[in-house]
């Protein structure tokens, strides 16, 4: 590793010449700066973001927190809603349980406070010393950009949206996961499932479910017949296209879709199993997939450290992405799920109910 010493004899010039100039510090004159920076790059000298933060901390007289901390930015989620919403706490949980077990800790930021841009925001957190830093799920958003001043920092990303720049990112494999439903499904004898996803959930997950549902179909021939991107609003229409689809089981994108089956009141319809690829435990009756996102929180927060320790900063030129299938929960006070037609006769019309 290139040392300020090294620099300095190459520079010819004092130590602190050299601390200094590679700070931009306006004392040095210009030329001597550009003279120094040039020799330092010669030489192939990497600054440690790390000791750099440290040494603001000391030079502004701020007491520096025990233990190295990581941003944990809320990306245009009020606090309200981050305070409120399960997922978001399960996440956020999570990504604190694992910091803290690698003796880090969290401290929180928002976008979407009264009067923060990117550039302040950037500008706050590396005046508390901090450089990992870990962005939230982004909630209402397929494409986000942020304007931070990515190369102070060593970032990761919670979820699958995409990102403009595309950074390290851990998530929900949703494609591993619509294929671990469907063949849970044809197991039990199913082999005409629905699914119904929601438009702008499907493009976040990169339309992975789309794919799956397409490749591992029981009726491949059938598949896209049995696929509904988003669902309409008039009853009749979604009775008529049910009624003509004759599909045997319903895999849904999350329980609002539910909630929205619901307020429908099909009551024509026959009740059918359902499956939530983003189970909820305040939904325990139905089934389906547990994303596990606080131990894809837990993940993104390794992908933070290792770049801190690899004194890595700024968008990666080759982002890692780390994906998680999550887990079958079967529906509690149900037999085995999704069963054939026995099940449907005790299930006796609760998707009108739902």
């Amino acid at each position: 590793m290139i040392t300020l010493q090294q620099i300095a004899r190459a520079a010819d010039c004092s130590l602190a010449t050299v601390s200094y100039a590679l700070r931009d510090d306006p004392r040095i004159r210009p030329e001597t700066r550009t003279a120094v920076q040039k020799v330092a790059a010669q030489l192939g000298y990497r600054p440690n973001p790390r000791f750099s933060a440290l040494m603001s901390h000391i030079r502004n007289s701020r007491p520096v927190a025990a233990g190295e901390r990581i941003a944990f930015v809320w990306v245009h989620t009020p606090r309200a809603e981050a305070a409120k919403d399960p997922f978001l706490q399960r996440v956020y949980l999570g990504a604190k349980a694992r910091a803290e077990a690698l003796g880090y800790g969290l401290e929180q930021f928002w976008t979407a406070e009264r009067g923060m841009t990117d550039r302040r925001l950037s500008q706050v957190i590396k005046s508390r010393g901090i450089v990992g830093l870990l962005l939230s799920p982004v909630m209402h958003e397929t494409d986000v950009t942020l304007d931070l001043e990515w190369s102070c920092f060593a970032p990761a990303v919670i979820g699958s949206a995409r990102w403009n720049p595309e950074l390290h990112h851990a998530g929900h494999h949703h494609y591993l996961a619509m294929r671990m439903t469907l063949e849970r499904l044809a197991a039990a004898g199913c082999r005409r499932p629905m699914a119904i996803l929601e438009a702008d959930v499907n493009e976040r997950a990169r339309r992975a479910w789309e794919a799956a549902f397409a490749v591992f179909h029981p009726s491949r021939n059938d598949a896209a017949e049995l696929l509904w991107i988003g669902l309409p609003d008039d009853p009749r229409v979604v009775a008529r296209r049910m009624k003509a689809s004759r599909p045997d089981a319903v895999v849904v994108s999350a329980h609002a879709v539910v909630e929205k089956l619901r307020r429908l009141d099909l009551a024509a319809i026959p009740g059918l199993p359902v499956i939530n690829l983003h189970w909820l435990p305040t939904a325990p009756e139905i089934g389906g997939i547990d994303q596990s996102y606080d131990m894809v929180a837990a993940n993104a927060v390794d992908l933070v450290v290792s770049q801190l320790n690899g004194n890595e900063t700024g968008a990666p030129p080759w982002p890692r992405m780390l994906l998680f299938p999550g887990r079958w929960v079967e529906p509690e006070n149900r037999s085995p799920a999704p069963s054939t037609a026995p099940a449907a006769k005790r299930t006796g019309g609760a998707e009108a109910r739902r």
